[in-house]
């Protein structure tokens, strides 16, 4: 028995001194990263800092190969959704081009975690805030104009500032253009209405939205509450199925039984448990043998997957030059569900998005880089096509989601470095 436990004892020495060890490597790791990214570039800028903006001192890092660089100031998603924990590897790879900027906003991450408040957050504050901001940092870098990078609802924040601050603003740039923010054209509600009132085919549905409108439809956001509308656009799916089966006979008949009364009677009763379970024995089985081998052809989509990363998100955490570990710990376990923003979170999206439906010229270069399983009928191509500028391009990013356009920082830096070649030349 003494002989076991003392066998116990070594392994149970063993185990934590390798523990202590791995420890002690990873700080090690963590301290000559720190050490590594802090490095400032010759000729260049990496600071950090909390600038007073509006009542709260608002973090801020900026970082460039050249002070003689144009200025870019990010504005992240949310609203109140930082990265900064994470995302400054992917704004060095821009460095040469520009002075980034990496802005905590309001409440949010090192913004939140050094001075949180409690304050209503209004549209007027946050416009109040990045005025406030984008002067400090022209007057900080002695430039008279920047250009704004926006990501999700960030692009509604900077594309409203550039509207209505045009002389401050050297270009735009969109990635991943907020979809969910209500920049639906009225054009495809007049259509979606026409479809419904037998005035479109679904020929002529699909050839100018393609698949995607009667399965956006599906998910409730066109608002549509006619019960006999809503049947119409269900047996667009139940069209699409047929469409897409035409030569394989086997799922050619399951199309043909799938239901759209039923699909209209879960959505209008979603309460109602028994016929939830009717729609999972008859048409969900259906949806998901057809889908299976022909959904590819829908392009909307999230694709929300951090393993998609073109860069080392957990090295970025871990060997973060601005972050402390007990600051670490708390932003990882931040609720954004619950936080300052949860309850305004519609209303500033509605705003924002506001200005951009009732505004479409630019007098900047307007840019927009979008996943292409991000873009829900077209909506954001529509836009895009809307806007007038002195110069605008628009990408697809292939087989793209929601957060792809900044996971996939390659092919961001290139996007973003193609249109630096331009600016300087014009």
């Amino acid at each position: 028995m003494k002989r076991f436990l003392k066998t116990l004892l070594k392994i149970f020495k063993w185990i934590g001194l390798s523990i202590l060890g791995l420890i002690i490597i990873l700080l090690i790791v963590r301290l000559i990263g720190k050490l590594y990214y802090n490095r400032t570039p010759d000729g260049g800028i990496n600071e950090s800092m909390y600038i007073e903006v509006n009542g709260q001192e608002q973090w801020v890092s900026i970082y460039g190969e050249n002070k003689d660089n144009p200025v870019l100031l990010f504005l992240h998603g949310g609203p109140g959704d930082s990265y900064s924990y994470t995302d400054f590897q992917i704004w060095r790879k821009l460095a040469k081009d520009y002075t980034v900027v990496n802005w905590d906003q309001r409440n949010a991450g090192k913004t939140w975690l050094h001075n949180s408040q409690n304050s209503e957050i209004t549209t007027e504050l946050m416009r109040g805030d990045l005025e406030v901001l984008t002067d400090q940092i022209l007057a900080y870098t002695g430039k008279d104009k920047l250009t704004l990078l926006g990501l999700s609802w960030g692009t509604l924040y900077a594309d409203d500032y550039a509207l209505r601050h045009p002389e401050k603003v050297e270009c735009v740039i969109d990635l991943s253009l907020a979809a969910d923010a209500g920049i639906y054209t009225e054009q495809m509600r007049q259509d979606v209405r026409d479809y419904c009132d037998g005035s479109l085919s679904y020929d002529d549905m699909i050839a100018k939205y393609g698949y995607d409108l009667f399965f956006f439809a599906k998910n409730d956001v066109l608002d549509i509450t006619d019960p006999a509308d809503i049947t119409k656009l269900n047996e667009g799916i139940k069209q699409t199925y047929l469409t897409w089966t035409a030569d394989d006979p086997a799922l050619h008949a399951l199309a043909e039984q799938y239901d759209p009364e039923l699909l209209t009677q879960v959505q209008l009763n979603p309460e109602d448990e028994s016929l939830y379970e009717a729609y999972k024995e008859h048409n969900l089985p259906i949806d998901s043998k057809i889908s299976a081998k022909y959904g590819d052809q829908i392009h909307f989509g999230w694709q929300i997957n951090i393993f998609e990363a073109d860069f080392g998100l957990l090295s970025s955490v871990w060997c973060n030059p601005y972050y402390t570990l007990p600051e670490l710990c708390r932003i990882l376990t931040y609720d954004y569900d619950n936080n300052s923003y949860s309850d305004r979170i519609d209303i500033l999206l509605e705003n924002f998005a506001q200005t951009l439906k009732d505004n479409t010229e630019y007098r900047m270069p307007f840019y927009v880089l979008q996943g292409d399983h991000d873009d829900p009928c077209g909506i954001i191509r529509n836009y895009f096509d809307s806007v007038t500028a002195p110069d605008k391009d628009f990408r697809y990013l292939e087989n793209g989601g929601h957060s792809s356009t900044l996971l996939r920082s390659e092919e961001l830096a290139a996007f973003v470095h193609e249109i630096a070649g331009k600016q300087k030349n014009s």
